[in-house]
């Protein structure tokens, strides 16, 4: 794979996403190992991953067109990433391939009885997306524009372009980096986790991060809690959104698939708690399966679990 940016006809999307791609190499164990032990997986499976490119392919298969910036190496693993996202209909036209640079990739080691999840991870030689090295145009028509926290010079450009363009901004909001003051502010809706909350607000109570956020930013804040499901705030209040009881196999990126129905949710145009619900219904039916991917069911079968689960709602 060799080049710098993939040219095309312009296209209108209905997400666009802008951040981090990789390889998962995913191994369910009866443990989480301890040193000097060896372990014996029962299952080892290859697959695509990455918070905004997971988020994208949520977003492909809940019905809709997207399209994926990003950075990779010249490599078999940017190979099968960017196959992988075509694969699921995601557009790869703007992926911008550093020549000679390896690839991310991620080692996830799954608990067999829990379904946690431990990940080993590393960027690669891959340099970060500099201002000005991707095509950003299909952000000025797109209808959402989904982000994380790995791409932040890159990110606050495509932000800032969205705000001109009146584009509604998800930010997946991991890990609190370097830049990240400047970015929060011009992202109308900021999902956390636990982990990001504690490092922004200084506490680790999920509510008071939620309202922290929201305070300094004016904009709609909600922080993730796996099995205790989130808590989100906006200028109506408080909402709440328990999760939705699986059989967890494998926990990895029901955050990124969280972040993808989000999208789908404001899309849709739903009431934010209708949204909560939404997303919360199909990042729990991803845990079902390993890895996070093969687990995102489509529409029609989220709106199928959400009216078994929850009828009073949809």
């Amino acid at each position: 794979m060799t080049g710098t940016l993939q040219e095309g006809t312009e296209r209108t999307f209905d997400v666009v996403g802008l951040g981090y791609t990789a390889t998962d190499y995913l191994a369910i164990v009866p443990n989480l190992p301890e040193f000097d032990t060896k372990l014996e997986a029962t299952c080892l499976s290859i697959q695509g991953g990455g918070p905004v490119a997971t988020g994208l392919v949520t977003a492909a298969r809940l019905g809709h067109s997207c399209s994926y910036i990003g950075k990779v190496g010249d490599d078999s693993f940017a190979e099968f990433m960017v196959a992988e996202l075509a694969r699921e209909g995601v557009d790869v036209r703007r992926v911008v391939c550093e020549k000679g640079a390896e690839s991310q990739f991620a080692f996830v080691m799954v608990d067999s009885s829990s379904g946690h999840r431990t990940i080993v991870w590393t960027r690669g030689t891959v340099s970060k997306l500099r201002q000005g090295e991707a095509i950003l145009t299909d952000i000025d028509s797109c209808r959402c524009l989904l982000l994380d926290d790995l791409e932040v010079e890159a990110a606050i450009e495509a932000a800032l372009r969205a705000r001109e363009a009146k584009v509604p901004i998800v930010l997946d909001a991991g890990t609190f980096r370097e830049g990240m003051g400047k970015l929060l502010p011009l992202c109308d809706y900021i999902v956390a986790g636990r982990e990001f909350g504690t490092q922004l607000a200084g506490t680790s109570a999920p509510l008071a991060a939620a309202r922290d956020i929201h305070d300094k930013t004016g904009n709609v804040a909600a922080i993730t809690m796996g099995e205790e499901g989130c808590v989100c705030v906006d200028t109506d209040g408080v909402h709440r959104q328990g999760a939705f009881k699986v059989r967890a196999v494998d926990t990895t990126g029901a955050g990124d698939v969280f972040h993808g129905a989000f999208a789908v949710g404001i899309l849709k145009g739903w009431e934010l708690p209708k949204v909560l619900e939404f997303s919360s219904a199909v990042a729990a039916m991803k845990c079902r399966r390993l890895g996070g991917r093969p687990g995102i069911p489509s529409f029609q079968e989220a709106i199928g679990f959400l009216r078994e689960h929850s009828p009073q709602n949809w």
